[in-house]
């Protein structure tokens, strides 16, 4: 490998991983937001809003490592022209070929490494996931309660309160609970104490109020009860357990192949997908970065903003239709990534004229490489 492709390389992955890095924190602060509000909520644990982050970080990986990939060969690529290298490089007689060499490495590099993610960390991340959720939805509601704060249950029918509770969250002081299943009458529960307890036998959950009162209706109805009681006790609904059945994203590529079901064969194309996106706008980059003189170093980011959104949305649009069926399982995702190859071709043809399909613009003659950059 020659000490410029060297040289190309290394920039080109040291403005990747900077961009990847920025985007990737930025996405798990979002994501990072809206766990934290979950959990203020009451609906996941405190000790696992680490893991429910790190879980959805590696699913964030698949599509922003192609989009790191582009904008850091991008940034790169613009500093060359900016700091007036790449005039001097195509002066010594580097064309266009030699600058599409070492960004195609660099592009299969991304590729391989988004392949393991789709393939292997992407999929066990989404089954991983939906484990964690079908765990918080088993476990006890009490378990998520938080003292001073209204608590409303997965299906909406109880709404719970406690002043106070033990570090255990078996036993609570002042509470209030709401009832009320369907269209029912509703119920409210009032208690100075209230505790936790599993039946060890048969394993129902119950909550056992003391010292309370319940009243049964809406106040100014005939049917409406008040009664005062010593101490009553409260089954929690058991939901039917079943085996949950595996989203899509968490199917391997062995229960993908070959299936008749539109649904797989879209999650097929779009793993597939991925890795040929990331190689194509890498190469899509390289001619796109050519800025002039008096052109900034971030001259072109609106342009390929513009390009990629479009790019990305086709993407995941052909995915939905293959998916409900409107478009063959065999067209796939191949029209959206041929119209990228195309505009490829297209830029690289503007830049040194049509006659580089002959091979002699893109390298060899240092002439007809200058008038490249003008």
């Amino acid at each position: 490998m020659r000490i410029l492709d060297r040289y190309l390389m290394k920039e080109m992955l040291v403005t990747w991983l900077a961009v990847l890095v920025v985007l990737l924190v930025i996405m798990i602060g979002n994501v990072l937001g809206r766990s934290l509000s979950s959990v203020t909520d009451g609906a996941i644990q405190a000790d696992m809003l680490l893991i429910l982050v790190g879980v959805k970080s590696i699913s964030l990986l698949v599509t922003l490592i192609p989009l790191g990939l582009y904008l850091g060969i991008l940034l790169a690529h613009g500093r060359f022209y900016r700091d007036n290298e790449m005039s001097v490089m195509q002066a010594c007689g580097v064309g266009w070929l030699d600058l599409m060499r070492p960004t195609a490495v660099i592009g299969l590099l991304g590729v391989i490494f988004i392949s393991i993610l789709t393939v292997f960390a992407s999929p066990w991340a989404a089954r991983y996931e939906q484990q964690l959720k079908q765990t918080i939805r088993d476990q006890s509601a009490l378990s998520l309660v938080t003292p001073g704060k209204f608590i409303e249950s997965s299906d909406g029918n109880t709404v719970f309160f406690a002043r106070q509770s033990n570090p255990e969250r078996t036993q609570f002081n002042d509470v209030f609970m709401y009832r009320q299943k369907g269209e029912g009458i509703p119920a409210v529960d009032s208690a100075r104490v209230a505790s936790y307890q599993v039946d060890p036998e048969t394993g129902d959950e119950y909550l056992v109020f003391t010292d309370g009162q319940t009243s049964v209706g809406k106040p100014g109805d005939d049917e409406y009860t008040v009664t005062d009681f010593k101490r009553q006790g409260i089954l929690r609904p058991r939901e039917e357990a079943g085996e949950p059945r595996l989203i899509i994203k968490g199917k391997r590529l062995s229960q993908l192949w070959g299936t008749g079901d539109a649904a797989d064969q879209a999650e097929l194309q779009w793993r597939i997908s991925i890795p040929l996106a990331a190689l194509l706008l890498a190469l899509l980059a390289v001619p796109l970065s050519y800025t002039s003189p008096r052109e900034g170093r971030f001259g072109k980011i609106a342009i390929a903003i513009l390009i990629y959104i479009p790019y990305a949305n086709l993407l995941v649009l052909m995915r939905k239709w293959i998916a409900a069926g409107t478009v063959p399982a065999w067209v796939g995702l191949w029209p959206v990534h041929m119209a990228v190859a195309c505009l490829i071709l297209f830029l690289l043809a503007r830049r040194v004229g049509w006659s580089w399909l002959s091979g002699r613009y893109l390298s060899g003659s240092s002439s007809v490489k200058v008038q490249g950059t003008a």
